[in-house]
């Protein structure tokens, strides 16, 4: 009896585990902002400034790349990678080549990478430097023809149609799966050119039956309220108009970044009748260091996420979890009290900064655990109400802050419509990508 049970296993095991073979598995990441090692020339005063109060990890930031590649590569083995935006530090054409030289190992492998520019990866960027002591020297940085020649692998070859006067571009790197990578450009804008021509191209894929993804680096709505106001581009611009196209056009889940949180939001078009997921991933150079793993059905008709962070560093015992937690704390209350400083110096002078220091500094600290418990995703989940009570006099002094700062500790983007508030399981979700507008 045993031995036909065996036997049984045997021949039947193989049909088994065929099963989930048809799954399609991506990684998704965002804002490494990569700077090459050898644009730091020799340690100095002039690193150091660059340094002090950065929530990026900059000096960690080719090694925190590098373990992403090593994970891709000989753990995740994921059939395409999406990166959106903010490949480097500032765009150095040196940036981009350590860059590339990484991504050409996955693609030697086997897997497929796409990428869209964020708005440190093009030119005009003054923080474009090489650090040599205490001086700095500019460097080259990439244009659009210049980045479009280098990634020509990862979304601009001959394989995807490309968008006459942007980075935009659509592929089907999955068969049946299209995806639009956006170029959103330095400040957060679609032309109108531009937004017909991704609409086009999600209508005729879903007309056709296939299932379409978006990626773009700026946010498509203010995962918290009166972000778009408070927040300096934020957002995308023009992010309603933006939205309502995208969705009827056929689009069901765009992943971005900019914002170096994971956050997830849901929205609706204007007649509440279908729907779009703005799949935000946080920065793997600021905590937590997330990435996203996603897996698509085989027929594609469901992607369910879950969400990683890069915790250690091999052969490197100064890097951990709470290391950059520590970093991201620090320079947020760093800003923040700057930021605090300059109102109070302005309505009372110096004097007044000198009274009101320790009032400061608690608003300062309050901002900073706030935000680190924004970066971990999921709250509402923790009692905030000391840190509400602290940013008390902040709400007074500036209008819709109080509004963001409970959308942002309650994970609830309330847009003033009844049907629109929502709280989304920032790290762990499953989302159709059915398109209403065809039948199934």
């Amino acid at each position: 009896m045993k031995k036909r049970f065996l036997f049984f296993l045997l021949m039947f095991m193989p049909l088994m585990m065929k099963a989930g073979d048809g799954d399609q598995k991506l990684v998704v990441l965002s804002d490494p902002h990569v700077m090459a090692p050898e644009l730091l020339v020799s340690e100095g005063k002039a690193w150091t400034n660059y340094l002090k109060g950065q929530r990026k990890m900059i000096d960690y930031s080719a090694r925190l790349f590098d373990e992403m590649v090593s994970r891709i590569k000989n753990d995740l083995h994921p059939d395409l990678v999406l990166i959106t935006g903010d490949l480097t530090k500032d765009g150095e054409q040196l940036s981009h080549a350590y860059v590339k030289t990484k991504l050409d190992e996955l693609r030697s492998e086997g897997i497929q990478v796409l990428v869209v520019p964020g708005n440190h990866d093009h030119d005009g960027n003054r923080n474009a430097v090489s650090y040599d002591g205490a001086g700095t020297a500019a460097v080259e940085v990439a244009t659009n023809d210049w980045f479009a020649a280098q990634y020509a692998d990862y979304g601009y070859g001959p394989s995807s149609e490309r968008e006459a006067s942007t980075l935009t571009y659509a592929c089907e790197p999955i068969d049946g799966l299209v995806v639009i990578g956006i170029d959103s450009g330095r400040n957060g804008e679609l032309s109108s050119t531009t937004l017909d021509w991704v609409c086009d191209k999600a209508r005729k894929a879903s007309s056709e039956g296939k299932r379409v993804i978006a990626m773009m680096h700026h946010p498509l709505i203010p995962h918290v309220t009166h972000a778009e106001t408070l927040v300096r581009t934020y957002v995308i611009k023009d992010f309603d108009t933006i939205r309502q196209a995208l969705i009827e056009a056929g689009i069901k889940v765009i992943f971005t970044g900019h914002f170096h949180t994971s956050d997830i939001a849901k929205d609706f078009n204007d007649s509440l009748t279908k729907e779009i997921h703005d799949v935000n991933t946080g920065s793997l150079v600021s905590y937590p260091c997330d990435y996203r793993e996603v897996t698509l059905s085989d027929d594609l008709s469901e992607l369910r996420l879950t969400t990683s962070h890069i915790t250690s560093l091999p052969n490197d015992d100064t890097f951990s979890s709470d290391y950059a937690k520590e970093c991201l704390h620090s320079a947020v209350k760093q800003m923040v009290k700057e930021i605090a400083k300059a109102k109070v110096r302005k309505e009372a002078g110096a004097l007044g900064v000198k009274l009101m220091a320790k009032k400061i500094n608690k608003v300062s600290t309050a901002a900073a655990d706030a935000f680190i418990i924004h970066a971990e995703g999921n709250e509402g989940q923790v009692d905030t109400s000391d840190i509400m009570e602290s940013f008390e006099q902040i709400f007074q002094m500036v209008k819709g802050s109080r509004e963001m700062c409970e959308s942002m500790l309650q994970d609830k983007a309330p847009y003033g419509i009844e049907g629109r508030e929502n709280v989304t399981d920032d790290l762990n979700l499953s989302i159709s990508l059915i398109n209403d507008n065809h039948n199934e």
